[in-house]
């Protein structure tokens, strides 16, 4: 037996369903049009006059208030741009958190010295009153 009349019958059986399929959905769709028109309004005779609907005046607006400003977010997103700035600290996992003015680092450096010039870069950001290097030194990272 050939390898092509192994899938023959499928085939067959495949194209005789979705012609099965294809025909029941035209006697449906004949059935549609056969069934009988909704009945239609009555119309009321044309009196010569159109009536418009009179607008509603508009509601006063309210200004829309910006949401609050976390000033916490904001200097820790100036820190991290500041240390991704740094072309020496840039490749590093650091991430920064503030409150009230004191930021404290977090992730890792792959020397002291990177991990020391983190601290006094974030220091260097307007705002920041003090620093909590709590970097982990990781070789290779």
């Amino acid at each position: 037996m050939r390898l092509a009349d192994k899938g023959r019958g499928a085939l067959t059986a495949v194209t005789a369903a979705a012609a099965v399929l294809g025909l029941g959905g035209c006697d449906w769709i004949q059935s549609l049009w056969k069934s009988e028109p909704a009945p239609q309004a009555q119309q009321a005779p044309a009196q010569g006059k159109i009536e418009v609907a009179a607008a509603k005046p508009a509601e006063s607006a309210k200004p829309v208030e910006p949401p609050p400003v976390d000033e916490n977010k904001v200097l820790a997103g100036k820190v991290k741009s500041a240390l991704g700035a740094d072309p020496a600290l840039k490749t590093l996992a650091i991430d920064a958190a503030a409150s009230d003015g004191v930021v404290t680092l977090y992730g890792t450096a792959d020397n002291k010295r990177n991990r020391d010039k983190a601290a006094r870069v974030a220091a260097g950001v307007p705002g920041v009153k003090s620093v909590k290097n709590e970097l982990v030194i990781v070789a290779g990272s």
